[in-house]
């Protein structure tokens, strides 16, 4: 049965917000209207009307899922968002890395640096700087591993003993076609608390704000600088 020529602008209008889909609602208007206005001398047929009505339930059950979709993937995120915080501040007290450009040189007589580069890094090499920004040593890294340690013995490059004091690190990098790639100095800190921004748990360390996916990693319960 046609019926556009019964469903005027005036019995179905054109949703608010430019909407061109039907929902169930529409379904039903439609199908109100359809059987008000059909013709007795040759209403619908059974089939034809069963048929209408499957396609309603199969729309409703569709709407239906699509909401429980909706509220399971809320339920997961408020769920990661628990466990994420909850990782947080299990953290406080302990020791982690994290990507820095200072280091302290106590006088002794080697130090160990720990850095990382990107998995693509062909080569690499930690340049450390005095106050006044001016080269001190340089050490090759390397690169087979993401992460490692390299020792400098408090020598500068030309063999002479450095104050202790702070110093300034550097890694450069390069891939296998001499573009910069990524690499960082890290060092030790004491994570001392934890701090919420919104519903977020951040960590506090070395005077510091920081996400947990700003840490290299997780040493152990008390620091070691």
């Amino acid at each position: 049965m046609d019926i556009s020529s019964i469903v005027n602008s005036k019995t179905l209008k054109q949703p608010e917000g430019g909407r061109n889909q039907l929902g169930k609602d529409d379904f039903l208007k439609l199908l109100t209207v359809q059987l008000r206005y059909q013709d007795p001398l040759n209403p619908m047929e059974n089939t034809e009307f069963i048929a209408q009505m499957a396609q309603f339930s199969s729309l409703e059950q569709l709407q239906n899922m699509n909401a429980g979709l909706a509220q399971n993937l809320g339920a997961e995120t408020q769920l990661h968002a628990a466990f994420k915080n909850n990782l947080v501040t299990s953290l406080v007290g302990k020791t982690v890395e994290i990507s820095t450009a200072e280091i302290e040189f106590d006088g002794s007589d080697s130090k160990p640096l720990a850095y990382r580069v990107a998995a693509d890094a062909s080569k690499a090499s930690l340049r450390i700087l005095d106050a006044r920004g001016l080269l001190v040593r340089e050490l090759d890294l390397d690169v087979s591993n993401t992460y490692g340690t390299v020792e400098w013995d408090g020598k500068s490059t030309k063999g002479g003993e450095v104050p202790a004091g702070a110093y300034r690190a550097f890694v450069i990098a390069e891939g296998s076609g001499g573009q910069p790639v990524q690499g960082d100095a890290l060092k030790r800190v004491n994570v001392q608390a934890v701090r919420y921004v919104g519903n977020e748990a951040r960590l506090w360390v070395d005077g510091r704000e920081l996400k947990i996916d700003e840490l290299s990693g997780i040493v152990q319960s008390s620091p070691e600088n």
